[in-house]
């Protein structure tokens, strides 16, 4: 069964909770996170490092600090020397979620904002982009992040970042109803939910499965770090 945590980068955090997060992550990463230049933008990324962590250390019983990440050719991160587990961050506004699961998982949460419909003709396939547009305006743009999530989510399943064009696939959305059509040789399932009306999240998973979701605090991973030493 997925597991999906989400956090709130908004919640007030101590300096010495700061310390305690940042302590679980390897060197480079430290000072890759140094390099940025807005605080919002160093939340997202130690946040969704750390909850990965965390969620790897529950499940496999490795001390978070300990846990060793890798890349594919691609880009994509995975777990080194740990065969059936799979994660995958995404973060957008005030929100970090994480997945995980045995087997590839894919995941992309992306804020509602007022957005130019004409990305999705430059972008997605045109099918796509005929849904949207048929649709009743105020309905266009959520319309339009459904099908944004749904294909991000699919690309980082797969693992292949962007050699894998956003308009050589398409979905068919009816309802609760999500078809995909690709020329991949797979069967994926996947699962969207709606974040206090003005996030979109997606996610790709390999089993039809119950995904269990589940929002977790700073309080709740800094008292897990401190419980490890």
């Amino acid at each position: 069964m997925a597991e999906l945590y989400y956090m709130n980068i908004e919640d007030p955090i101590s300096v010495e909770d700061y310390q305690t997060l940042l302590g679980t992550c390897a060197s480079d990463k430290r000072e890759a996170l140094h390099k940025f230049r807005f605080e919002a933008d160093r939340k997202r990324t130690l946040y969704g490092e750390v909850l990965a962590r965390f969620m790897i250390a529950k499940k496999t019983g490795v001390t978070m600090k300990d846990i060793e990440f890798d890349k594919n050719p691609y880009g994509k991160p995975y777990v080194k020397d740990q065969n059936d587990i799979f994660y995958n961050i995404s973060h957008s506004g005030k929100y970090v979620v994480c997945g995980l699961d045995t087997e590839d998982i894919g995941i992309d949460i992306e804020e509602i904002r007022d957005i130019d419909l004409d990305i999705a003709k430059r972008f997605f396939h045109i099918k796509e982009y005929e849904d949207i547009i048929s649709r009743e305006i105020r309905e266009q743009v959520h319309s339009l992040y459904d099908f944004w999530t749904l294909k991000e989510s699919y690309i980082k399943f797969l693992g292949v970042g962007l050699s894998k064009p956003l308009n050589s696939f398409y979905f068919m959305i009816n309802g609760e109803s999500v078809q995909l059509c690709s020329q991949e040789d797979h069967t994926v399932y996947f699962n969207r939910y709606l974040l206090q009306d003005n996030y979109r999240l997606a996610v790709c998973v390999s089993t039809p499965d119950h995904i269990h979701m589940e929002k977790i605090s700073l309080h709740d991973l800094v008292a897990y770090i401190k419980s490890e030493s």
